[in-house]
């Protein structure tokens, strides 16, 4: 197949029995956005994840193109030197409701925002790390197009430290930093894309907590536990932002001693297991592959490269012709002598170095890749195949990629295909991989090193003294058990409850009904829990479920405007039919309460209509099924206590009714 495409994985990854037997180490660093009033070098407000209310098309706007800069190494970070390969020109969007000069590098930065310096102490103190005596602000060179600036501002707050998580277990803590987050994709913008970016600079300069653990020796459940502790144990201070993307993990995964990946955008914890078992047997895949090109072929491959423009120049392949549009274009030949078999060859996952060398060719704008493995295919012909050989002497016993486009970005492709084929025979090259959803990675840049580190001279030192450490040691959050039996006692739940709801992004609405209602707590909490994720496991979008809207729903339910049985088909109808009125998603679903007088009605038609088993089995005898025949009616539309209350008080009346008229 043609390797210009992410693959999608559609089948449950074979989980090893044993990962220690591949040396499985996962590193966790976890970015935690806090709930500050400002951003940490100005005065704008925070990104809270909704869109700004300016129009983005009537925005100022400012366009660069960033460039590295030596570290105070002297030298230029490789991750850098990459990205600024691929010349992207960036288009800034500047809201004037969530931007200033400072984020679009125009002016110095401010002090750093105090509450921020306050909430990663808190953490720091919590881990029991040591906290630096003079905190530093660096500049952590990035051209991506993220930033403004081409770097971004972090400080170290601590060093050290011990995280204890699941039964027992515990890992060390490397380093907490403070610092800024990046700008923001505009919508439909991929992150890789050739040409022109475009980032918005509402969420540029919004305070982040790195909390970068030491390698976890276990299993993929291991790093999900500690990361969810980990990230329990900051939401606890109350002094972080809640919801979907205020959180996200890198994870750092190796497998049998070999090199580092750093995989980025871990937004979800459903998603951990996916992508550290995806990317260790990956791994695995890779270093087995090395061992079978070392004893076939050798550590030190054979590659040679070619134009071989003239042969395809008359092409059927549409795919060929598109990439020869343009006047420079050319076609190269990458040849790699004994290789055949090897590109192709892929594991139960679909993890192949055919797909790697794709990925490469698509970060520099490249549709990606061709390989002989793959050939005769998508209109190249067996005729193009045969002059191909004939012309260069590539023998059936080799292999080799052909790669198509414009001149200068073929040449820069070519080079850093050759270096991954060299790595193909040592096994995985330290690289930064992109997460999905789905729990595969895909090649986003190598691995930075230390080199894209130099010194913020506008930002003075700050001196943390032993009183602001006392004061702040008073908010070390309690343990989390002890949280959940505060919570569980407080609201009067079972312990099974509190932990998820405490877990839950809705908490604070939990919190905020509870004050304002007279709803049970154990029905809203396991509405805002397990009723939220059947909701979503069935395929509604529950994410884009407002608090406002969840908030307004619980207050029509507290005003009696429909029944507490009903809410599930109520919130089912709304998420169904988003934006309609309640009183309209009411009428839809016909699930208005009736009235009590309606209700007495209905119930006594049930009753008339069951005189003759009234009277075999008793009022008690027949009454359960009496309230059954009624809330086949009226389900959803009264309350079952009311229902039970009305049908008991009816059938006494009844009874006595029938006696008084057999005593006349």
């Amino acid at each position: 197949m043609y390797e210009n495409r992410e693959s999608t994985l559609t089948m449950k990854p074979p989980i090893p029995t044993d990962f220690a037997t591949i040396g499985l180490k996962v590193g966790l660093e976890v970015h935690q956005q806090l709930a500050t009033p400002t951003k940490l070098f100005c005065a704008c407000p925070p990104y809270t994840g909704e869109e700004i209310e300016t129009n983005l098309n009537e925005s100022p706007e400012l366009k660069r193109v960033l460039r590295p800069a030596s570290s105070e190494l002297g030298e230029i970070d490789e991750a850098a030197r990459f990205e600024s390969r691929r010349e992207i020109r960036v288009r800034y969007l500047a809201p004037i409701a969530g931007s200033c000069l400072v984020d679009a590098d125009e002016e110095p930065p401010r002090p750093i925002s105090n509450e921020a310096l306050e909430t990663s102490l808190i953490f720091a103190l919590s881990l029991k790390s040591r906290i630096i005596d003079e905190i530093h602000v660096m500049r952590k060179i990035v051209v991506d197009g993220s930033n403004t600036s081409g770097f971004q501002r972090t400080a170290a707050i601590a060093l050290g430290g011990i995280l204890s998580y699941g039964n027992g277990k515990s890992v060390g803590v490397q380093s907490i930093s403070l610092e800024e987050d990046a700008a923001r994709a505009a919508k439909d913008e991929g992150s890789t894309d050739f040409g022109e970016r475009t980032y918005v600079l509402d969420r540029l300069g919004t305070p982040l907590v790195e909390v970068a653990l030491a390698p976890i020796d276990g299993t993929p459940e291991d790093a999900e536990i500690a990361a969810k502790t980990l990230g329990r144990l900051m939401r606890s201070t109350g002094r972080v932002a809640r919801g979907l993307g205020t959180i996200r993990q890198d994870l750092n995964i190796s497998v049998m001693g070999g090199r580092v990946i750093e995989v980025k955008g871990v937004q979800r914890l459903d998603q951990f297991r996916k992508v550290v078992m995806y990317e260790a047997l990956r791994q695995k895949f890779f270093f087995d592959l090395a061992n079978e090109i070392k004893e076939k072929v050798g550590v030190k491959l054979d590659i040679t490269q070619v134009d071989v423009t003239q042969i395809f120049e008359h092409t059927s392949s549409g795919i060929l012709k598109k990439a020869l549009s343009s006047d420079s274009a050319s076609v190269n030949c990458i040849v790699v002598r004994r290789f055949a078999g090897f590109i192709g060859k892929e594991n139960e996952l679909h993890s192949r170095l055919g797909k790697e060398l794709g990925s490469i060719a698509r970060s520099y704008g490249l549709g990606g890749v061709f390989h002989s493995d793959e050939l005769p295919n998508y209109g190249i012909t067996q005729t193009e195949i045969d002059s191909l050989r004939s012309k260069e002497k590539i023998l059936l016993g080799d292999a080799f990629i052909l790669i198509a486009g414009p001149g200068q970005k073929v040449d820069r492709v070519v080079n850093a295909l050759i270096s991954r084929l060299q790595e193909s025979a040592v096994g995985v090259p330290a690289e930064t991989r992109a997460a999905t959803l789905d729990g595969e990675t895909s090649f986003l840049r190598p691995r930075p090193g230390a080199a894209r580190m130099y010194p913020e001279t506008d930002i003075p030192l700050i001196q943390i003294s032993p009183n602001i450490l006392d004061r702040l040691s008073r908010e070390v959050p309690v343990p989390w058990e002890e949280q959940v039996d505060q919570f569980s006692r407080k609201y009067e739940i079972p312990k099974q409850l509190a932990e998820p709801m405490l877990d839950s992004e809705r908490k604070d609405l939990f919190e905020q009904i509870m004050s304002k209602m007279r709803l049970s707590p154990g029905f809203v909490a396991s509405s805002l829990t397990e009723l939220l994720v059947s909701l979503s496991r069935g395929g509604l979008s529950v994410s884009s479920l407002a608090d406002e809207d969840l908030f307004a729903l619980f207050q029509a339910l507290d005003q009696g405007r429909f029944a507490k049985e009903a809410f599930p088909e109520v919130l089912r109808q709304y998420l169904s039919n988003p934006g309609i009125p309640i009183d309209q998603v009411l009428l839809k679903s016909g699930l208005n309460k009736i009235s009590d007088e309606d209700l007495e009605k209905i119930v006594d038609a049930i009753i008339s209509q069951n005189e003759d088993l009234i009277r075999s089995k008793g009022s008690s005898g027949a009454e359960r099924t009496l309230m059954g025949k009624v809330m086949q009616l009226v389900r959803g539309k009264a309350d079952g206590k009311l229902v039970n209350e009305t049908l008991s008080r009816r059938l006494l009346e009844f009874q006595k009714e029938k006696v008084n008229q057999g005593n006349c």
